[in-house]
């Protein structure tokens, strides 16, 4: 099986290491061998072997595995499984398997990517490859893996390598769960003392920033009341929700103006603004960069750091 894909007429020859299949015996194939794999599963019962180890799983999840992970699927053919696969280049053209594993040898500007592939390092924690999914994180990863999937396909212009690589940044923030703060634009560290509503709603949050979020519309989802809700989540983050839910969109906004060509009119409505204007000064409050000046910045200093 081939997991490149190839520009036909935009950027023809081109290739991107990134394609999604739902091919169960793509797992058998002597060239996945440096590509990461996410398997997306949205069935009642998946059964498989992960290193060793037999697991089963109930409801939807997601596996984040890397190129030594070897895992065996117990699967029919009628089990709806996604798979996505990438080289840890696409996230940034320093990286490759070794790199992501001895931090020590990258740059600043790359260790700022190294966060959407924590969950992929050999000394991952097993919590962290084995992602349970509420059904509202299903429904959007699936969405998103559509999205990546007929971007890939259609390639109608020439942001279809810039517009595929923003979707998979954005697969692979929902899919993060953080135990390491490295920088600055980095969600919050989730801690022990964190109470288990805070840790849902930071997981609520880290889903759907794109999208409008209210107080009420969070409490009424949690159970809970606003008074409750918002005195929690303080106690545990040390900030607002509305605070919480600015840095991630910050977050994800830094990473596609580092690492995409995409415009900056689409990062603001990619990252739940409807105001360009509003969305510029709200980076650079954050940041003290306008977003153009950001992305200038941080080009200039990839071109010191090669």
């Amino acid at each position: 099986m081939e997991f490149m894909t190839t520009g036909n007429f935009y950027y023809s020859g081109y290739t991107l290491a990134i394609s999604v299949t739902g091919d169960v015996s793509s797992l058998e194939s002597q060239s996945v061998g440096d590509f990461y794999k996410i398997i997306y599963t949205e069935s009642d019962t998946l059964r498989f072997e992960l290193n060793g180890s037999e697991y089963i799983l109930t409801g939807a999840a997601a596996l984040c595995l890397n190129e030594e992970d070897k895992v065996t699927l117990f699967a029919s053919r009628e089990q709806p499984i996604l798979f996505l696969y990438f080289k840890p280049s696409v996230i940034n053209n320093k990286f490759d398997c070794a790199s992501i594993n001895d931090s020590q040898a990258l740059a600043i500007s790359e260790s700022q990517d190294l966060f959407y592939l924590s969950q992929f390092k050999h000394s991952a924690q097993l919590c962290s490859k084995i992602v349970g999914l509420a059904a509202m994180d299903s429904s959007v990863l699936k969405r998103k893996l559509s999205l990546l999937t007929s971007q890939l396909s259609l390639q109608d212009n020439y942001d279809w390598p810039c517009r595929s690589r923003s979707y998979l940044f954005e697969i692979l923030f929902m899919l993060s769960r953080p135990d390491d703060k490295t920088d600055s634009f980095l969600p919050t560290q989730i801690d022990s003392h964190f109470s288990r509503l805070s840790i849902d709603v930071i997981h609520y949050l880290q889903t759907c920033y794109d999208q409008k979020v209210t107080i009420d519309m969070i409490a009424q989802l949690f159970h809970t009341n606003r008074t409750t809700l918002l005195a929690d989540f303080k106690k545990s983050t040390g900030q607002s929700i509305n605070r919480y839910v600015t840095q991630l969109r910050m977050t994800m906004a830094a990473s596609l103006l580092r690492d995409t060509g995409l415009s900056i009119n689409e990062i603001c409505e990619r990252t739940g603004y409807n105001d360009i204007s509003y969305f510029s000064r709200s980076f650079k409050k954050e940041t003290q960069y306008t977003p153009s000046e950001y992305r200038s910045l941080n080009a200039s200093r990839r071109e010191l750091d090669t």
